[in-house]
């Protein structure tokens, strides 16, 4: 009776059904790989550049027309102050300008910010999909969790209007029309009081 040849053959027998488990359990962990690959499909550059771009599209109108309500309230105030044909009016509505652009490119960064901060999210939910993946080994489980996760990391944040963007744009024009006044007075006196408009005569 040979006892040693069962023994051989169960332990094969077992190694046999091992080695088929953890084949099929690497099947399904690369089936598991390919649902989270299929399921961030399309996340990508031109995806986030259109986030970006789509923020813009949001901001830059608002930008654009309380631009013009603050070109005209500042017009409005140098003509108050009868400054509408001076050097100061092309002085406020070059610092007008400037202050679009910075609003314009404000507007630019807030978009890429938002675009990168759903890069890095994505990036993240992909890579502990992954490490759940080859830890479950269920392919069906990690692709809903896979859609899940997506859809809750690419939520449109809510956009918060933009409020008086140019709120200060008329400050200081009465402050700089009365400094105008002050300094023509100053002129003035420093006239009257020339010495080529002295009536002293000196005799020798």
């Amino acid at each position: 009776m040979c006892l040693g040849g069962g023994s051989n053959k169960a332990m094969e027998a077992e190694y046999q059904r091992q080695l088929a488990e953890e084949e099929a359990r690497q099947g399904r962990i690369t089936q598991g790989k390919e649902n989270i690959d299929a399921a961030f499909v399309g996340y990508d550059d031109a995806f986030y550049d259109q986030t970006a771009a789509d923020y813009m599209k949001f901001a830059n109108p608002q930008i654009g027309d309380q631009y013009e309500d603050a070109l005209k309230g500042l017009r409005q105030a140098l003509a108050r102050n009868g400054q509408l044909q001076s050097s100061e009016r092309i002085e406020q509505e070059n610092d007008l300008k400037r202050k679009l652009a910075a609003q314009e490119v404000a507007a630019a960064r807030k978009g890429q910010s938002i675009a990168d901060t759903m890069r890095s999210n994505l990036a993240n939910v992909k890579s502990n999909l992954l490490t759940q993946n080859a830890s479950l080994a269920d392919p069906t489980l990690i692709a809903s969790t896979a859609a899940n996760q997506i859809m809750a990391n690419t939520q449109v944040p809510e956009y918060n209007p933009l409020t008086n963007i140019f709120a200060n744009v008329t400050e200081g024009l009465a402050t700089q029309s009365q400094l105008e006044a002050r300094n023509k007075d100053r002129y003035n006196m420093a006239q009257l009081f020339s010495p080529m408009n002295s009536s002293t005569i000196v005799r020798s």
